[in-house]
């Protein structure tokens, strides 16, 4: 009854919550009225000619045409000028001190050239606070400009699209009395028809509330866990009794043993029964049965610790990824294998859905929904969750990401780009999801497994990379369009293009040629890791081929990237293991001799662009750039920034640094968000680094190598702009959290060894 009331409250709150985020709430005089959240949106179409008539004529010279083309951007500045914005508003019967103009002139330029510089940005900040906007949009080819309008309903965005061409008409009138001039002899100006109006932000109201609701219910039922468990571990301690979410022990008090008649079992996903009939014989039953499992000499410490013990390693180690018929686990592996080995982010469902229905997108729900499915049976299959520093700062994450949205709900809904930030967002939730899944149902024992698997599937990505390099076929693009049913639409690769400073396009499964390094970066503390503990020349020869192969793989990108961020995993494996990198050295020597042979050419031509004169091309200036054009976005909202994922690239800047969109976006409290949850995942594994255990000790250095290695790729580009980085990123992260949130006892040994 307290569970239902508390939930029941948790929901209450929440609502109370949604509701004030649409609404103003007055305590005196007691009151609410509606926020201004909805936008509406008028356009109209405005047709200049010469007095005698020109369009139309088949005789006039085309200088007269091109003369009226020209013109038209005169009166599309002229349209927003500020005389020209008074009169328009007092036609349209609306305040001019609250209209924002602009003239956008498009032309056929490069998109860094149209980027705005500081001085812009501040002024369009400003006029973002407006409720009322005219945009003219002047065309390169005809004499015609287009306008458009926003206001808070669609009456007064008609009104304010059909007052633009009697406003300018009257305006060239009256300077033309004044200047003594003919006003019959000015330029024609006709509006093509009523402005046509309606609401292009009506859904602004309904998704802020579900996102609050959402968030608060989050945060309110995970507070009233927390309390729940706590009060639970006080209870327990009284009585004396152990914490029964405490699986991090081998021992099993008699307490427990009575509770639990099997032990372990049931704290650790297992095959079943069958365990527990073997358990039940003995440790030496459970032994001699099932050796393929090495299990460890057990210590006579009573019948109790040796059946616990005994249920444990039978549980753990039995039906373990790849030799399992558990669905969630092969569900997870054919996850990760789309995310090395597939375009997913260009390939897109040919349906019209309210969002885009990518190819990770329709993945990605099966395997949540086959875990909840999962979750909710129960049983000693079931998903264990867990709870570690790297889930909280993710949970951090995802929390300052969505007060960011509501907090600056008006601003951007105003600018239309609340709903782009919640699409975001969903995004954001299925890189959280991956991680929550992957953490739950993967077993500890299972860790090196997908460890190697996903070594395996790097060396893959690389080989396909290298053949791109050097016969000019991206086979992951081209099998996907041949493979996949025509149902979906998959981007081009075109393996031979070059960018704008002349390099080639060498991208493997990802979307540009950076995240294709970061995705091999990312996999390079694996090998090198296996490298180290290798215990075997077999296993050294193995693992050293696939560093050499991924390396060749980034050089073969022609990115400086790939010389800059394996000097980061170098690093990060020399301050943890100095001494087993330093026997290592005659080997390091033969992989860099490897690399010409994979990758003719790359490593030269890479070095060649860090010549200090080679670092005044536009793909560094640009990022230099960058830092005093996003002044005025970060002083006017330092905080919390001015919303998630509501920077888009397409109408203000590019930003080749992730730190910069997330300080933009997120502010000070989403930048420090995303710097703790890189710093947790290298303080958490610090601690098994130093045990030097068989499975957490390798999975833990690999881990923080490829956390550090994020860091520095942040600071490279907009690295969380593209997926296949983060889902790599986080599911490392993930079995990073398996090992730590379920380390091997005293009595473990070393049944798995990663070699």
């Amino acid at each position: 009854m307290r569970a239902l009331l508390g939930i029941a409250l948790c929901v209450l709150v929440a609502g109370v919550a949604a509701l004030a985020s649409v609404s103003s709430i007055r305590l005196l005089p007691p009151g609410m009225e509606p926020r201004p959240l909805e936008v509406a949106g008028a356009s109209t179409h405005i047709v200049f000619d010469m007095p005698d008539g020109v369009i139309g004529d088949f005789g006039a010279q085309g200088e007269d045409l091109d003369t009226l083309v020209a013109r038209s951007v005169l009166m599309g500045n002229l349209l927003t000028s500020r005389p020209m914005v008074e009169e328009i508003g007092a036609r349209a019967g609306l305040p001019p001190d609250r209209i924002a103009a602009r003239t956008r002139i498009t032309a056929d330029v490069q998109s860094v050239m149209t980027e705005p510089d500081s001085e812009r940005r501040a002024d369009g900040i400003a006029m973002a606070k407006l409720p009322y906007r005219i945009e003219v949009q002047p065309s390169s080819t005809l004499p015609a400009v287009n306008v458009y309008t926003q206001a808070p309903n669609v009456q007064e965005a008609a009104r304010l699209a059909d007052a633009a061409a009697p406003a300018l008409r009257e305006w060239l009138r009256e300077q033309a009395l004044r200047r003594g001039t003919d006003p019959e002899a000015q330029v024609s100006i006709e509006q093509l028809g009523p402005a046509r109006a309606s609401m292009i932000s009506g859904r602004s109201k309904a998704m802020l509330a579900g996102l609050t609701f959402v968030v608060v219910l989050a945060v309110a039922l995970g507070l009233l866990a927390l309390v729940v468990r706590r009060r639970r571990a006080r209870s327990l301690r009284r009585r004396g009794a152990p914490d029964d979410d405490d699986d991090a022990g081998d021992s099993v008090a008699p307490s427990r043993a009575r509770r639990r008649p099997s032990g372990a079992l049931w704290d650790r996903p297992g095959p079943g029964f069958g365990a527990v009939a073997l358990a039940a014989s003995g440790p030496a039953a459970a032994v001699a049965a099932a050796p393929e499992l090495a299990l460890p000499r057990l210590r006579p410490q009573g019948p109790v610790r040796g059946f616990a013990a005994a249920a444990r390693v039978v549980s753990t180690h039995a039906g373990d990824w790849p030799h399992t018929t558990r669905v969630l686990p092969w569900l997870v592996a054919a996850m990760l294998a789309m995310v090395w080995l597939v375009p997913f982010n260009l390939i897109q469902l040919s349906v019209s859905f309210p969002i885009d229905l990518k190819l990770d997108r329709l993945l990605l729900p099966l395997v949540v929904g086959a875990w909840v499915i999962a979750l909710a049976v129960g049983g000693p299959t079931a998903p264990r969750l867990r709870f570690s520093w790297i889930h909280a700062a993710l949970a951090a994450c995802a929390a300052v990401a969505c007060l960011s949205l509501i907090l600056q709900a008006t601003k951007l809904s105003n600018a239309l780009e609340l709903e782009s930030g919640i699409k975001q967002l969903t995004l954001l939730a299925s890189y959280i999801a991956l991680f929550v899944v992957v953490a739950s149902v993967v077993r500890r024992s299972e860790v090196p497994a997908f460890m190697s698997y996903t070594l395996a599937l790097a060396v893959i990505c690389a080989l396909g990379t290298l053949f791109e390099y050097r016969f000019h076929y991206n086979v992951f693009y081209e099998m996907s369009d041949k493979l996949l049913p025509g149902i979906f639409t998959v981007g081009e690769a075109e393996s031979a293009a070059l960018d704008a400073i002349g390099r080639r396009v060498v991208r493997g499964p990802a979307e540009i040629p950076l995240e294709a390094v970061a995705m091999m970066v990312m996999a390079l503390p694996i090998a090198l890791v296996g490298l180290i503990h290798a215990r075997a020349w077999r296993g050294r020869v193995l693992y050293g081929v696939a560093a050499a192969l991924l390396l060749a793989a980034m050089l073969s990108t022609f990115r400086k990237s790939a010389f800059m961020a394996p000097i980061s995993v170098g690093l990060t494996l020399a301050y943890f293991r100095r001494r087993e990198l330093l026997r290592l050295a005659p080997l390091a020597v033969a992989l860099v001799l490897m690399i010409p042979v994979l990758a003719p050419g790359a490593l030269g031509s890479v070095a060649f662009q860090l010549r200090g004169d080679r670092l005044s091309v536009n793909t560094v200036s640009d990022r230099t750039a960058d830092y005093d054009a996003i002044r005025p976005d970060v002083w006017s909202n330092p905080a919390i920034g001015r919303g998630y994922g509501t920077y888009d690239h397409t109408s203000y800047r590019i930003l080749d640094m992730e730190l910069l969109q997330q300080l933009v976006e997120m502010g000070v409290l989403g930048l420090a968000a995303y710097l703790m949850l890189i710093v947790a995942i290298v303080a958490v594994a610090r601690r098994p680094i130093r045990s030097r255990r068989p499975v957490e000790a390798p999975v833990a250095l690999a881990a923080a190598a490829t956390a550090v290695a994020f860091l520095v790729l942040s600071t490279l580009f907009d690295i969380m702009s593209f997926p296949h980085c983060p889902y790599i990123f986080l599911w490392i992260a993930a079995l990073l959290a398996v090992v730590v949130a379920n380390p091997a006892g005293p009595d473990e040994g070393t049944a798995a060894q990663w070699s």
